[in-house]
């Protein structure tokens, strides 16, 4: 691909519409594949190679949303997570503090299974 002038911009890069076209496929498939499957253990495979286990919370045009046991190593964060006490005066976190909402672009997605 070459870079062309367009005005006072270069552009260096612009996606071949027959790619476009195959991702909004994708992501539609997706989005009504996974669905039916809200609160379902799975495991995802991304395209580079990353390998996730856990619960589908929610799935949107975009993201598949999964929670996931927090793991430090891992980089996760959940902010309500509190491993101490609560300041006096404040509830405790409802739920299980540790699980964390990972989101996941649909476009990336290369296998999910149920477990």
């Amino acid at each position: 691909m070459s870079t062309y002038n367009t005005g006072q911009q270069s552009v260096i890069y612009q996606a071949d519409p027959a790619v476009v076209q195959h991702l909004h496929s994708v992501r539609e498939t997706l989005h009504h594949t996974c669905k039916p499957y809200l609160n379902h253990k799975v495991k995802v495979q991304t395209i580079d190679g990353q390998m996730h286990e856990g619960m589908i919370a929610g799935v949107d045009n975009k993201h598949l949303y999964l929670t996931v046991s927090v793991e430090m190593s891992r980089g996760y964060y959940n902010p309500y997570y509190k491993p101490y006490p609560p300041y006096p005066g404040y509830p405790p976190y409802p739920g299980n503090p540790g699980n964390a909402i990972l989101p996941l672009v649909l476009f990336e997605l290369l296998a999910i299974s149920l477990i």
